[in-house]
This record gives structure tokens, sequence and C-alpha cells, in this order.
């Protein structure tokens, strides 16, 4: 038993297959899918699929760092965060990779949605790419006042320790399961287990067998196998340490 903490079923590139993806992930063993929005339009698909698969789908709403700019309406996302069905707040983050939107911006939005957590006792969903340093210092000022989760976790132990300090969880995507992925290996040998999460990050991460494209909730089953590997401990061994720890996050039945 699974559940993938961090998939975007409301990905469009799911609207004409949703159906068979949930059911390949069910028959895999996944019970239960963390969907995250990430822009206006999908805070709306998000609901429209929490309610449409309850006590499977469970709703996370924020808007990404991609999608930050001098127009986004953040306050609309009070409306969605106080539906009695909301687990966490996310996606949002900072990414300071080229071609991203302003720092200031992204900065500036972060701050307002770690404020939404915080007033709303949700756990947050991170977005974390080379920007490191700079989440960090943000984050610790809520400390003891949030808790989430450091999503698809690049940085190096270090730094996962330093997040580790602050309370979060530690998620790992398919990149663990690539060969040439070190930095995850280290990672994922050394995190504590109550404080380990699995998610697929579908359709956006690849595995070691499957393009991004072609990753769906399904395949945390692939990662699972890769993290007990990692950890010499039993697949099952991961199944209920991660389970545990989302529903404990979560807050989950």
């Amino acid at each position: 038993m699974l559940i993938d903490t961090h998939c975007h079923l409301n990905d469009p590139a799911f609207s004409t297959s949703l159906t068979d993806v949930v059911e390949r992930a069910r028959k895999a063993g996944v019970v239960a899918f963390i969907v995250p929005s990430y822009d206006r339009e999908s805070l709306k698909t998000t609901e429209e699929l929490a309610s449409a698969y309850k006590d499977l789908v469970y709703p996370a709403y924020g808007i990404h760092p991609w999608f930050v700019d001098n127009h986004v309406n953040l306050d609309i996302l009070r409306l969605y965060i106080r539906h009695k069905d909301t687990v966490a707040v996310g996606e949002i983050g900072l990414d300071f990779a080229p071609d991203t939107p302003p720092q200031n911006l992204q900065i500036d939005a972060f701050s307002r949605q770690l404020d939404f957590a915080r007033e709303s006792g949700l756990p947050v969903l991170i977005h974390c790419r080379r920007a490191h340093e700079a989440m960090y210092q943000m984050v610790k000022t809520y400390y003891g006042r949030i808790r989430g989760v450091m999503h698809s976790f690049s940085g190096d132990i270090e730094m996962m320790n330093r997040f580790l300090d602050l309370g979060f969880y530690i998620s790992f995507s398919g990149s663990v399961t690539r060969e040439t992925a070190k930095n995850y290996h280290n990672n994922a040998r050394v995190v504590p287990l109550d404080r380990l999460l699995v998610e697929t990050d579908a359709p956006s991460i690849a595995t070691k067998t499957t393009i991004a494209s072609g990753v769906e909730p399904r395949h945390a089953v692939e990662i699972a196998h890769r993290l007990a590997v990692l950890r010499g401990i039993s697949y099952e061994e991961v199944c209920t340490h991660t389970t545990n720890n989302a529903k404990n996050l979560f807050n989950l039945p």
C-alpha cells in the first residue's frame, strides 16, 4: 500500500485517460493521491477531481513559482484552502533557474502562501530548484509554525539535514531510480524513516524505466522498490513507513 504524495492528475495530459490511470495505480497498490494545483486554471480542476474521487484524491492548492507574475491574484487561494477536504498548501516555492519569473515576484508569492499555510494550519508542498539557501532562510522564520515536505528534493545531504531540523519531510520521485542520480541516492540512504515520502510528480519526472510524459502514479511502486534497495530494507517496510508518514503529515484517514 502506497500513497503518491505529489502527482498532477490535474494536468491536461491525463484529461482523456484519467479513469484508466487511476485504475492502474490502484491495481499496483497506490491507495491515495495528493494532487496539488500549480496555476489559476488548475485550482478548479483540482477541486473537481477531489469531488469526483472522494477518499482517493486529496487536494492541495497553491501557485507554482513558474506561474507567478504581476497579475496573479493569490487571494483566491484562501477560498480553496478553506475547503474542508484540503490537505496542503501547494505546489509553492522558489525556482531560480534561467527563464523563470523574477526572483522578487517569486519570493513575495512564496512568502504570502507560507502565511496562508501558517494561518490555516495546513502543511506546505514545496518546489525548490537552484534556490535552496534562499528557501531555507525564508522557511526557517516559520519554524514551529508550519510543516511540510520538500518535494522531489534535489539538494545535498547538508541542506537536507537543515530542512529536517525545521521539521520537514523529504520526498523522493523517479529521479532516485536512475543509476546516475548519486545525490538522490545519498539522501535516500540517510533520511530518517519517519520523514520519508514517495511521489511521482506525474507526468513530469522520468523514472529509470519510463520517460517523464509516460509516468503515472502507478510508478510510485518502482520508486518505493528503489528506496528499499538503497535503504537495505524490504519493499513492504518502505510502504509502511511512507504511508504512515503521509497520513501523519496530511492528516489522512
